[in-house]
């Protein structure tokens, strides 16, 4: 018999990061809510908008949040902006959003600093790429060819994918050299959620992987690289607890300090906003979590009227998986995600009933279960045994 627990899980895969709280800086000014890459230098957050924004780097001050320059590149142009990352001597920009899988002009943008330092506009050199691996360039509405992150490995970039379909990313290869090249796959990872940006850290080989689920949970991921492999199986989970965000971009300032910026989103049905916002975190040191107890599982737990607002239980008998949602508002409709954020049922309908049965069968698993009210919502995770 299947028992239903409703718990709230902190997921942790491997370790977790004793870091500081995460801050929130704030909402960033409007001409950069759709920041979709963040890179710290000169003692400034660069930042840019993604597909069919201006071909322009906007430099922001950290304490106030203000744009204080911002750079043209005159001959270039934003098709889809995802990421900017950085060496000695150029900034480098990805026009590599592919959402549709069928792009055949992936570049990334070299700009000499120099260059970007002495002027309100600067001239940049192309570096066009192509997947070995990709042959059908057809539209498939959500790509698994879709890449918002890279980030500078010696004398390559290592672009990771963002996988629609699949949820995972694969690490590919291009020589940081002018010209045309065929990316190479050189690691993958599998079930990590929807990858847009990385940050990467020289000086003790670590690399920071942002991204959020298909539900705007954000996650952030810290691997130790080696020459062979870009994610190792062990990595720290970074508790990233800021809501729901389209977080987009991930930079350090070289002092164990982590910016993180979102993207503005928004929905009409449900009704979701999420600010364009910018946050900070100190990096500590790796812990092991400690055993969690195991939880008491009740073999019917019964829901009370004055207990949560949401409630998900087992029908003693039946099989069946009953929730009740103790709440005075109208209700636009329910989901049950899966720990990645994978939609596994949903009911949607002019007014949902406050009570119903979960209409297919759900595989023992970790489930959160969501409900959408007028102008809000509300979550409850689960377990399924």
């Amino acid at each position: 018999m299947r028992i239903i627990l409703g718990i709230f899980v902190l997921f942790i895969t491997r370790a977790t990061l004793a870091q500081g709280p995460i801050a929130d800086l704030g909402e960033l000014p409007q001409d950069v809510s759709e920041t979709s890459g963040l890179l710290f230098y000169n003692n400034h957050i660069i930042t840019h908008n993604d597909s069919g924004g201006a071909a322009a780097l906007f430099e922001i001050d950290t304490v106030s949040r203000e744009i204080t320059r911002t750079v043209t590149i005159t001959n270039a142009t934003n098709t889809d902006w995802e990421a900017i990352s950085q060496d000695e001597d150029y900034i480098y920009v990805g026009d590599f959003g592919n959402n549709l899988g069928t792009r055949q002009d992936l570049t990334i943008y070299r700009v000499a600093k120099a260059d970007y330092l002495d002027n309100d506009t600067a001239t940049a050199e192309a570096i066009s790429f192509s997947y070995e691996d990709q042959t059908d360039f057809t539209d498939t509405g959500n790509s698994d060819w879709d890449a918002e992150a890279f980030f500078v490995l010696e004398d390559e970039f290592i672009i990771l994918t963002k996988q629609w379909k699949s949820e995972g990313s694969i690490a590919y290869a291009v020589p940081k050299m002018l010209g045309s090249h065929i990316a190479t796959r050189r690691d993958a990872v599998a079930n990590i959620g929807l990858v847009t940006d990385a940050d990467y850290d020289a000086t003790d080989g670590t690399l920071l992987v942002l991204g959020y689920s298909n539900f705007l949970i954000p996650f952030a991921r810290i691997y130790s690289i080696t020459a062979t492999t870009i994610f190792p199986d062990e990595f720290a989970a970074v508790l990233i607890e800021i809501g729901l965000a389209q977080v987009e971009g991930v930079t350090n300032d070289g002092l164990g300090n982590y910016f993180i910026s979102s993207e503005l989103f928004t929905r009409q049905s449900p009704n979701i906003t999420s600010l364009s916002r910018l946050f900070k975190f100190s990096k500590g040191e790796e812990v092991q979590p400690e055993p969690e107890p195991a939880p008491e599982i009740e073999p019917n737990p019964l829901p009370k009227e004055d207990e949560e607002e949401l409630l998900i239980f087992n029908a003693l008998g039946t099989g069946e998986i009953r929730y009740v949602i103790n709440s005075e508002n109208n209700i636009n409709g329910t989901r049950i995600y899966d720990i990645n954020g994978k939609t596994v049922w949903e009911h949607f309908a002019t007014n949902v009933e406050k009570e119903g049965v979960v209409s297919q069968h759900i595989a023992a698993a970790i489930y959160y279960f969501v409900v959408y009210f007028d102008n809000s919502m509300r979550s409850k995770a689960f377990a399924v045994y």
